[in-house]
């Protein structure tokens, strides 16, 4: 592990987790064919067909962040200067 500090004195870290949500699809009747794209924010998965119809699904199953190991770890000097990445 190496800090570059020839950009100053490290002051702020970031820890960035993953946690899950589960959708069940398994009571829309949709033509899999006629779908033009999907996304989800903020918890809602949409699923957009060719007609312009969109479907919303909201989280049926929602996971637990497991906080033992990051996914990601930062290290910032004042200026927001990344001085370390894993």
């Amino acid at each position: 592990m190496e800090i570059d500090l020839t950009k100053g004195k490290p002051i702020h870290v970031e820890a960035t987790y993953t946690c899950w949500l589960g959708f069940d699809l398994s009571d829309l009747d949709i033509d899999w064919a006629e779908v033009e794209g999907v996304w989800c924010k903020y918890g809602t998965f949409t699923i957009v067909m060719k007609d312009g119809t969109e479907h919303d699904v909201e989280y049926s199953t929602e996971g637990e962040s497991d906080y033992k190991w990051p996914v990601d770890l930062k290290i910032f000097n004042k200026e927001y200067d990344e001085l370390y990445s894993e």
